[in-house]
């Protein structure tokens, strides 16, 4: 009874977590079924693409929807009979949707008029369809299945695949929906391995994945209702990072507060003592982590391109929920579980042998015997690999991260064989002229289009007169490359620098505004390469003035933010040379460095916090080296504990399908391991001793 009246606090706590786990269960639904594409492709309303597409609606409403290929495709070829009567079938099949599918009735059209949907050698024709917009994904991907299912009955002996932005966001969902189940199997087993291995106690391995899984359902939860209310748009790639930080985080948690627990018990406190205790040393760690984490998140806020601003209010809701369950849920876990969670291990009769030095009062002698000698080797390592990061090459294209067997990329494919490169994705010009043209205006401005670098033809699509002494010419420009090529890219900027001089060619007084695809990712190029500045500076500031409030110091900050900089360019150069070098990727998501980023510099400032706040608290009795030998041993074996477990678990997301999640898991992988093996053990402790008395500037560290 004594027991339990002991335990009556912590288990409030924990029946608290238990009942808000399930009652959200009851009332919400997960975060994947309210997942939603990104407005405007995730650009602004300004962006001069978006403008562009906007005119496209405006004048020419048929336009409006997202777009859908049905691709067939039959190594035999099709005879003109043949394509004309599976025409009629998929439009048969489009006409049983429950949507409002616009479809190009191509059957009834002369043969004249759908021969460029037709390939050259007839093996591969398309057939265009849009889908509304506004659609929850997961309504999409079931009608699209539906759909596939009735093309697959009707046309029996051909391949019929399913591509564009619509097959795209299907596959997309039901990649994630599928990979998510991988993701926390492979991240509870890592975690459960990891811990049994390091610390030999079965129970003590169980708890923080206890804790995990409650907070997790409890954060899915929470955003899947904040989804569901359009608060703020819920993205596929943020949840599965989210889901792999969680469970990262809350067991660095653990570890910390089990460290702590332990040291109390062995004074022979009581659980309930020892635990108050222990909450009370490490309350001010974890409300630094989870503060850190946050705002590194939150930083994501100032970005424009809105793929990186969707990850800000995720995560910061997230790491919230984690940081309360680090204070409360996990402390209830191991304060309920008591002396049982260290069993076999009794921690009240743990012997110490302070005899024995310890590995890294091992390596910490080296590196405070001859900083130099141990620092300029690790350094010079380490800006080899950094200076790796100047032969990234970028990728724009979404369907080079997917896996091949997806119906969307094989569609994709399909039509990159079959058609040039430019018809796969046409990009539209529309000339806003400020008269009604004429036909030699028009046949002239398409002459002059025609000339500019990188464009095979153009086409008209349609003249609207807008207004009296107004005119809107909607032109069909096929590029000659890729229209997901950085080059193509280069064409759009090109072609938009010289719209004056292409407009007075044909004697027209008006504005050139360019739409589509490609015009779209030449924009995100342009905003995404502002936000990576833009987030990475205001980033590094708001990191290093929180490091000057924790150390009260204005040198150790500048050193501290210097070593995790150092971190993240090793880790990025490491990742360009592995996947670019070695296995011989053509490029890597443009997203990933700054992801990268985020993650490193907010993950990897605490382990230099923890070393730097033991540090101080030894100077006070020790001198300088000693200090620096004592911190770093004695706080060796939890964070490198805490580094080994947070890199495995991002690791994890090296099993994904998706080559994006693959890159970026890989990249904080090695990040951290960096951080926690050689930067925080060996360059940091080296400056120190180098530094002296004047470490942490203005207060000298002997004070």
């Amino acid at each position: 009874m004594k027991k339990f009246a002991e335990k009556k606090r912590w288990l409030a706590i924990l029946f608290t977590w238990l009942l808000v786990m399930i009652v959200l269960s009851a009332v919400a639904p997960g975060a994947k079924e309210v997942t939603s594409p990104s407005k405007n492709a995730g650009l602004p309303d300004n962006a001069l693409s978006i403008q562009a597409q906007q005119m496209v609606k405006n004048y020419y409403p048929a336009s409006q929807g997202l777009p859908l290929f049905v691709v067939l495709h039959d190594e035999q070829g099709f005879d003109n009979a043949t394509i004309k009567e599976y025409m009629t079938k998929v439009e048969a099949v489009m006409a049983t949707s429950n949507y409002d599918l616009a479809v190009v009735p191509l059957s009834r059209m002369p043969e004249q008029a759908w021969t460029s949907f037709v390939a050259e050698d007839k093996t591969t024709f398309f057939m265009p369809v849009v889908f509304p917009e506004g659609n929850e994904t997961k309504a999409v991907k079931k009608e699209l299945d539906i759909l596939k299912e009735k093309t697959a009955e009707a046309i029996p002996t051909v391949d019929a695949f399913f591509t564009g932005p619509t097959g795209i966001v299907a596959d997309t969902y039901e990649m994630f929906s599928k990979a998510d189940v991988v993701l926390i199997l492979g991240t509870v087993a890592v975690i459960l391995v990891l811990l049994i291995v390091i610390y030999r106690s079965p129970l003590l391995s169980l708890i923080p994945l206890i804790g995990a899984g409650i907070t997790y359902v409890i954060v899915d939860k929470v955003l899947g209702l904040m989804g569901k209310a359009e608060v703020f748009p819920i993205d596929s790639q943020a949840l599965s990072i989210m889901m792999i930080l969680l469970f990262a985080v809350i067991t660095d948690y653990s570890l910390l507060i089990f460290a702590r627990f332990r040291e109390e018990l062995e004074k022979g406190l009581t659980t309930n003592e020892a635990m108050k205790n222990a909450v009370k040393f490490v309350t001010e760690p974890i409300v630094f982590s989870g503060s850190t984490v946050m705002l590194g998140m939150l930083t994501l806020f100032f970005a424009v391109y809105e793929s990186y601003r969707n990850f800000a209010p995720v995560f910061a809701v997230a790491v919230l929920i984690i940081l309360v369950a680090g204070l409360t849920l996990v402390p209830a876990l191991f304060a309920t579980a008591g002396d049982k969670a260290f069993w076999p291990f009794n921690p009240r009769k743990r012997k110490v042998n302070v005899e024995k030095e310890g590995f890294w009062h091992r390596v910490a002698r080296v590196v405070t015997n001859k900083p130099l000698l141990a620092m300029v080797p690790v350094l010079v390592i380490l800006l080899i690999f950094t200076y790796q990061v100047k032969h990234i090459t970028y990728t724009f294209n979404l369907l080079d991260s997917f896996p091949s067997e997806m119906s969307s990329v094989q569609g994709f494919k399909q039509l990159e064989k079959a058609f040039s490169p430019g018809e796969i994705a046409p990009t539209t010009a529309i000339i806003d002229a400020k008269a009604d043209l004429t036909e030699a205006q028009i046949t002239d401005i398409m002459s002059a289009l025609e000339k500019q670098e990188g464009i095979e033809k153009v086409t008209a699509q349609g003249h609207v007169i807008a207004e009296k002494d107004a005119s809107i010419v909607k032109l069909n420009v096929i590029l000659d490359e890729n229209p997901y090529s950085e080059s193509a890219y280069d064409h759009i900027e090109q072609i938009r620098a010289h719209a004056d001089t292409i407009l007075a060619h044909a004697k027209i007084e008006g504005d050139l505004h360019v739409a589509g695809e490609t015009a779209q990712q030449a924009d995100i190029r342009a905003v995404s390469q502002g936000d990576e500045w833009r987030v990475a500076v205001i980033m590094t500031i708001l990191i290093t003035v929180m490091l000057g409030i924790q150390t009260r110091s204005l040198l150790a900050p500048l050193y501290m933010m210097a070593t995790i900089l150092l971190s993240f360019g090793a880790a990025l150069g490491i990742m360009v040379f592995f996947f670019q070098d070695l296995l011989g990727y053509t490029g890597v998501s443009y997203r990933i460095p700054l992801y990268t980023f985020v993650f490193i510099v907010a993950l990897g400032v605490d382990y230099s916090i923890m070393l730097m706040s033991r540090i101080r608290e030894e100077k006070r009795h020790l001198p300088i080296k000693e200090a620096v030998l004592e911190g770093v041993g004695k706080t060796g074996s939890v964070i490198s504990s805490a580094g080994l477990l947070l890199a495995a678990t991002f690791a994890v997301l090296m099993t994904q399908p998706v080559m994006e999640l693959r890159a970026f898991g890989f990249a904080v992988f090695v990040g951290v391991l960096v951080d926690t093996f050689l930067v925080r053990p060996i360059i940091i402790p080296a400056i120190i001793v180098l530094l002296g008395k004047w470490s942490f500037w203005p207060k000298k560290l002997n004070e």
